[in-house]
């Protein structure tokens, strides 16, 4: 039989040259799976960057409470006994429990105040412990109270008086 050729000829094949064949199913899912790497490490970074600043917003809070307490004890002229009290307080919609350590420092007239600052649902873990001084003062802090001394401003610090 001459009109059939008895094996295939080039002519019978695809006309799809191997190079122009695309992605195999193995190649797409390497492709997919390296994506999906690449997504897990932002979406980390990313939630690593939001704990990150929850984090930094409550210190930043509780710093403020912290300090909020120092600068009421200024302001009211209370020159409280060595000790310590504890509250709660609410601020920025968030109850804080607090703790005032006063102590003494050996200086007449002077004392320590360690302030230390936790949730209120969380009074063991501490967050922030801010430290200030106390000096006794006669009554509430006014604007004319004479607060820190006046200086005389023809001596030098450093020199001999």
């Amino acid at each position: 039989c001459w009109l059939l050729p008895q094996k295939p000829t080039e002519a019978w094949r695809s006309p799809v040259r191997l190079t122009e064949r695309g992605f195999t199913l193995l190649e797409l899912l390497v492709a997919l799976v390296i994506v999906g790497l690449g997504m897990v490490a932002v979406f980390g970074q990313i939630s690593q960057s939001l704990t990150a600043t929850a984090r930094l917003r409550d210190k930043t809070l509780a710093t403020w409470v912290a300090t909020d307490r120092i600068t009421e004890l200024r302001l009211a002229g209370e020159f409280p006994d060595v000790g310590d009290r504890s509250d709660e307080i609410e601020m920025a919609g968030v109850s804080w429990s607090y703790r005032i350590k006063t102590s003494d420092v050996g200086v007449e007239d002077f004392r320590r105040v360690d302030v230390t600052v936790a949730f209120a649902d969380a009074p063991d873990r501490q967050i922030v412990e801010v430290t200030g001084f106390l000096r006794r003062l006669d009554g509430p802090v006014t604007p004319s109270s004479n607060v820190f001394p006046p200086c005389d401003p023809n001596i030098t610090p450093g020199e001999d008086s």
